[in-house]
């Protein structure tokens, strides 16, 4: 198969490059001025520095949200400067009522939906499809993301090294910025990158953008962005980054029979080397992940693998050089590719003595190589394990690239996978509807039978201001084997359509939209038995303007069970046979502009044989700029007949302190009935300089024994400090 669909991807591409031809157009651009560096304006979002008063404008921004088009309600003036070292931005936010402005958020990377904000995107490669995402809060957090494949991938997790603080008065809230140019890959000699700015009022769930005011188009599309020009000479340094630790760590199981505390010193860290201004070669030694906030808790009602996602930062950085594909053509989770496998073995840790990477991009062509060297465990040998990620984008509305994987984490011989992957886009397909396309085909082969199979997926997707429209397909041979990947199942070819009209609603009303979503689903075995069929209203409901979000949702299912398997501890069996079951539910979604905002969702129906009524809930409390209290829960309550039923339980609590926008206590406890475990992470991070923390993370578990009572079990303390030098 493989073969026969490379070719083909080839000319698909060709044919929707001739579709999709089309001039550039005019850019808005926005002149930055330069200044020297005794003039740099003091990082403390007082905007009172003598800089800013000359400084050029970027000029007005357009509304997007909630009526396209028009002017801003409230004004926003932004100013950009720079120096040999840095890049400032300047932000006035006024609010004709700054009593509504919110200013909740403190902490690094929090989510900021609950606050006012201002993103910016920054392309220094100049290149319409690879952008740096900043975001700062009214209440002081500041956040970054990786964006890549115009628009298509985030990596959230990846920080760089920069500052920016904010201050709310009467007149509204105001933030200053400084990115330095050591931090952020470029094309070398530019004088212009392209730039975006968007502005968001939380309390009327307003949106103003710079470039790009387009409701059919989001704002990550980095291929819509301006242009920031008039960049002068800068000074990146040498690019080396030298970022090393020490930790201390104590722990004990007093379930063991030996009970006693242990401990010990520790000691590595990572170097990172720009080879040229937009490629960079990072190594670490000795990693350790123990500042790593715990996964969430799951309990699994089905016979498919649950997915963690990963939280590591070393993998996390950078990650979205090594996305490929269509990951989830057919509402199937696919990835060749997956971190986790690396590192961790049945949740547990497996040393990492050395890694090398290299990401980046020259020209239209992206790259990313990961090279890890794991240590030996009781159950593992030593392994090395790689992967590479090749990609040439001649345009920003295509790339084709190419991946490999080699090696095995579970030290059961040799496997390696390889594939191709395909991506186009074509704006403005049908009206305002943008398209894209996705296609991958792999192959696997390795030194255990059953390791030498294929797979191929295909994802169309065509979105607008009010349609969306969504048809992919995942194929899997029953001898496909990614051992550093994840796939959910194989011996399938699984299909999904998805189709959405979100109608606006004339002014004057309390709805801002209308939503109506249906689903199909279908999936058979390789051989054409079926295995899987579904169709269903996906949701019909409302949001209103004030973000609040409530519908309801029916499916019709069929699935076909093989072979027997067992849920919850291993004490229900479900048979092997067919079922058809039918399902309905509600949920509620409150505006995170309130204090108080929350997720509920419940449903009740057919379950395998019998029946499950399923709750989830999910509350946030924002007491204060200094405390944010939250929790959750989610059961099930299934009966599949007189001696086959259970309930299923899992809780949550989280208190979180957050002092200043560099110090910070985080809370969560965690328990579920299937393992009954007892779950408790305090995490304190202290940012004592932009690069530099440190970290003191606390973990306690207790077990539930045969009589009812609750044991301390596992408990341990590391401390850590990070310390990255440049230069």
């Amino acid at each position: 198969m493989f073969d026969r669909v490379l070719p083909a991807c080839f000319a698909a591409v060709a044919v929707l490059g001739a579709v999709a031809a089309q001039s550039e157009g005019t850019r808005r651009v926005a002149r930055v001025g330069r200044i020297e560096p005794d003039a740099a304006p003091r990082i403390d979002g007082r905007m009172d520095d003598a800089c800013w008063a000359d400084a050029p404008q970027i000029g007005e921004l357009t509304m997007v949200e909630p009526w396209l088009g028009r002017a801003p309600t409230q004004r926003t003036v932004v100013k950009l400067l720079h120096d040999r070292n840095a890049l400032y931005i300047g932000l006035w936010c006024y609010d004709a009522d700054a009593t509504r402005v919110r200013a909740l958020q403190r902490a690094r990377d929090a989510r900021l939906d609950p606050d006012d904000r201002v993103e910016i995107l920054l392309d220094p490669f100049e290149n319409r499809r690879t952008a740096y995402f900043f975001q700062i809060g009214a209440g002081g957090s500041i956040g970054d993301i990786l964006i890549s494949q115009n628009g298509q991938r985030f990596d959230k997790p990846w920080d760089a090294i920069w500052d920016g603080a904010s201050a709310v008065t009467g007149e509204g809230w105001f933030a200053e910025i400084a990115i330095p140019f050591r931090s952020i890959p470029r094309r070398e000699g530019a004088s212009a990158w392209g730039f975006n700015l968007a502005r968001r009022v939380r309390a009327a769930n307003e949106e103003y953008r710079w470039a790009n005011p387009s409701q059919s188009v989001s704002f990550y599309r980095v291929s819509e962005c301006g242009t920031m020009a008039g960049i002068g000479e800068i000074d990146a340094g040498v690019g080396l980054e030298l970022v090393p630790y020490v930790a201390a760590r104590a722990e004990r199981d007093r379930a063991a029979a030996d009970p006693d505390a242990s401990g010990d010193l520790g000691a590595g860290g990572e170097i990172n080397y720009r080879l040229t201004p937009s490629v960079t070669l990072s190594t670490t030694l000795f990693t350790d992940f123990a500042e790593t906030e715990d996964d969430s808790r799951q309990i699994n009602l089905n016979r498919f693998p649950l997915f963690f996602p990963e939280k590591r930062d070393f993998f996390l950085e950078g990650s979205s050089y090594f996305t490929f594909g269509a990951n989830e053509a057919g509402n199937s989770r696919f990835l060749p590719f997956f971190s986790r496998r690396i590192g961790l073995s049945d949740g547990q840790p497996v040393p990492l003595r050395f890694g090398a990477k290299v990401t980046g991009e020259a020209g239209p062509f992206e790259i990313g190589v990961l090279d890890v060297e794991t240590g030996a465990t009781d159950a593992l040998d030593e392994e090395n394990l790689g992967v590479g990620r090749f990609k040439w984008a001649p345009s920003d509305a295509t790339a084709v690239g190419l991946i490999g994987t080699n090696g095995d984490p579970t030290s059961q011989g040799a496997n390696t996978v390889v594939g191709a992957d395909v991506f186009h886009r074509v704006p403005q397909l049908v009206g305002d509807l943008d398209f894209t396309m996705t296609v991958d085909a792999l192959t696997s082969t390795g030194s255990l039978a059953g390791d030498d199979g294929e797979c191929f997926g295909l994802d169309l997707r065509a979105r607008g201001s009010e349609w969306q429209f969504e048809l992919g397909s995942r194929w899997v041979a029953a001898d496909f084997s990614p051992a550093l990947g994840f796939v959910r199942r194989r011996d399938t070819r699984q299909s999904a359509f998805e189709g959405g009209w979100r109608p606006r609603v004339a002014e004057g009303g309390a709805v801002r939209r209308w939503i109506v979503e249906v689903e199909v689903e279908h999936a058979d075995a390789w051989d054409g038995e079926p295995q899987d069929a579904s169709f269903g209203l996906d949701q019909l409901g409302a949001e209103l303007h004030t973000g609040d979000r409530a519908g309801l949702f029916l499916d019709r299912r069929f699935e076909r069970v093989q072979d027997d398997f067992t849920l919850f501890r291993n004490t229900t069996t479900v048979f092997g046979g067919d079922y058809w079951t039918t399902r309905e539910g509600v949920f509620v979604e409150t505006s995170e502009a309130r204090a108080v905002s929350g997720f509920a969702r419940a449903s009740t129906g057919g379950f395998f044989d019998g029946t499950s009524q399923q709750l989830s809930f999910d509350l946030d409390w924002r007491t204060s700029p200094l405390l944010h209290l939250g929790g959750g829960y989610d059961t099930a309550i299934v009966d599949l007949g007189p001696g086959r039923n259970f309930v299923t339980q899992i809780g949550s609590a989280r208190v979180d302190l957050f002092v200043s926008p560099r110090l910070s206590l985080r809370n969560l406890v965690q328990y579920d009935n299937e393992s009954e475990v007892l779950g408790w992470q305090s995490r304190l991070r202290w940012i004592y300089a932009p690069g530099r923390d440190f970290f003191a993370v606390l973990g306690t578990t207790w077990e539930r024994r045969e009589d009812g009572s609750v044991a301390p079990a596992e408990q341990s303390l590391e401390l850590k400090v990070v310390h990255a030098l440049r230069f």
